[in-house]
């Protein structure tokens, strides 16, 4: 059996790179669950891990890296997409609430003209 039939047998090639390296995490160790690795893989990657594929089930600390690095960048964009949506809609209602003042000022002003003119 040659060295990679072995490092694929022993786990230590990396899932996403496929390059062979001496320290590896286990996708589906407990660190690894807890780190979500296979569903940060599939969410910014695109590419389904199961326990049952013939493929690694290690990644590598570079890949962990990027992911994790990945995952941050993904985080901050969609909190600050929260941000100014939640921003854009107080907007709104504040400019509905102005013109609904200023709509009810005018109908206001337009009932005192009425009721100060002269009736012939």
């Amino acid at each position: 059996m040659g060295s990679l039939d072995r490092a694929v047998l022993t786990g230590f090639i990396c899932r996403l790179c496929s390059e062979m390296h001496r320290v590896v995490l286990h996708i589906y160790s407990e660190e690894g669950i807890r780190l979500s690795i296979s569903e940060k893989i599939s969410r910014y990657l695109s590419i389904n891990v199961s326990r049952s594929d013939p493929l690694p089930k290690t990644i590598c600390k570079i890949c962990l890296d990027r992911l994790e690095s990945q995952h941050k960048l993904v985080m901050v964009m969609e909190q600050a997409a929260n941000i100014l949506k939640r921003q854009r809609a107080l907007q709104a209602s504040i400019q509905r609430n102005d013109a609904s003042d200023n709509a009810n000022a005018d109908a206001d002003a337009d009932a005192d003209d009425t009721s100060e003119s002269p009736t012939p």
